[in-house]
């Protein structure tokens, strides 16, 4: 190989040259520079250390025997520090005991003494190449870590924006358990993800009226938060028609203004209803949602109401409602789908009919220690790892007044099947 071969690959490095013998440290220090080497020298491993520390040099090439530190305990230091330099050990012993000794004290290459110049310059040239080659990889894993640190950086940011919207979305569920004329309301809420596809509200109308809905989109995470979330925002008191007392009003309005930026056939499930506080009267639309349960202190039952198609079919589409009488200490449930299409690995789906049955078994319980049954229940069959949104809410009467019930009685028929929407509850 040419010489200029050597110095372009050489001229790049510094070397430290450890070496107590005065005419042989500049004898290898003349020969190291001739190769366009950066070199610095010193007689002893202690001042090769201190050396080391405030130059950095690339390659260090040491002598073996020494007076204090001999080569092989300054190879022991230097390769604890932080970014170790390659080291060649020189030695007039070249016996193979000897060169292991070396080698397992750190030295990264062995060359004995008397040595020809060119086997050094071939020696280097290999030192070059894994110095240079550690190089490139020190600057990749820094660019590596640097990127690393950006990405978790933004990790961050998206974690807390998640947790900001998870709080904003939380601050649409209703804020308290207590409702107008002695009526209540327990409710669970269990995202799959930081952010969920379901919503739930209720919440008083007006001195006798409840409004209510359980709205679950498809999907779950951020996607399907964002659709609920501007779904709710539609169907707040103050941006939707609720003094109308007509669900199945509120309901068709809202259908006609669903909307899917994504075209990704995104849709909603939604039960709606008002509820007379006085006579116990419900009314609800259901667009496409799992039918709710009554519970009483016997039992609970599936109901049966009819039902529309869900949001986002059908923007034409006209929902009606059921009409219905819930009495005293009677509870009107209502939950998403997440709540009984979960999977067990053996079992299978946990099931409406499974769901049915755990309600009647527990029906002695309060709304709020039901819901936390349920709970439990859910997590043992889905191995505490959630598969979908899941909420719930238990709507209570209270004793309700008689008079009032038997007026309303008067005026309708109270039958459970579809009824054209009128404009206001008696």
């Amino acid at each position: 190989m040419s010489t200029t071969a050597i110095q372009f690959r050489l001229d790049t490095l510094s070397v430290l040259l450890v070496e107590d013998t005065q005419s042989e440290r500049y004898f290898i220090a003349n020969l190291l520079q001739s190769m366009g080497m950066d070199v610095s020298s010193c007689a002893s491993g202690e001042e090769a250390i201190e050396l080391y520390q405030s130059h950095m040099p690339d390659i260090v090439i040491s002598d073996w025997r020494m007076p204090g530190l001999t080569g092989p305990q300054l190879c022991q230091q230097l390769k604890k520090e932080a970014l170790p330099p390659y080291i060649i050990l020189l030695t007039a012993n070249n016996q193979a005991k000897h060169m292991v000794e070396g080698i397992e004290s750190g030295a990264d290459d062995f060359l004995t003494k008397p040595f020809i110049p060119s086997i050094l310059k071939v020696r280097l040239l290999a030192a070059a190449r894994i110095v240079k080659m550690q190089q490139h990889l020190s600057d990749k894993n820094m660019a590596l870590n640097s990127a690393l640190s950006k990405e978790q950086a933004y990790l961050a940011q998206v974690q807390a924006d998640l947790d900001s919207a998870a709080r904003l979305q939380g601050s649409l569920l209703p804020a308290s358990s207590q409702l107008i004329n002695q009526w209540s309301l327990a409710a669970r809420f269990q995202p799959a993800q930081d952010l969920a596809g379901d919503i739930f509200q209720c919440f008083n109308i007006d001195d006798s009226h409840l409004g209510f809905y359980l709205l679950d989109v498809t999907g779950h995470g951020i996607a399907a938060s964002m659709q609920s979330f501007t779904l709710a925002q539609r169907l707040s008191s103050k941006s939707c028609h609720w003094d109308s007392l007509d669900p199945a009003l509120i309901v068709t309005e809202l259908n006609a203004d669903f909307e899917d930026p994504e075209n990704a056939g995104r849709f909603a499930t939604l039960i709606l209803g008002i509820a007379n506080t006085d006579s116990g009267q419900v009314r609800i639309t259901i667009a496409g949602h799992p039918q709710p349960i009554l519970l009483d202190k016997n039992s609970a039952t599936m109901m049966s109401l009819d039902s529309g198609i869900p949001l986002g079919i059908d923007s034409q589409y006209q929902y009606q409602y059921n009409s219905f009488f819930l009495r005293s200490e009677q509870h009107l449930m209502l939950y998403s789908d997440g709540l009984y299409e979960c999977q067990h690995p053996t079992y299978g789906e946990f099931g409406q009919q499974r769901l049915l049955k755990t309600c009647s078994d527990a029906h002695q319980l309060s709304p709020e220690e039901l819901l936390h049954h349920l709970s439990h229940a859910i997590e043992l069959w889905q191995q505490n790892t959630p598969q979908d949104d899941i909420s719930m809410m238990i709507i209570s009467t209270s004793n309700l007044d008689t008079t009032a019930m038997n007026a309303s009685l008067h005026h309708s028929d109270n039958k459970m099947n579809l009824q054209a929407a009128p404009r206001s509850l008696p």
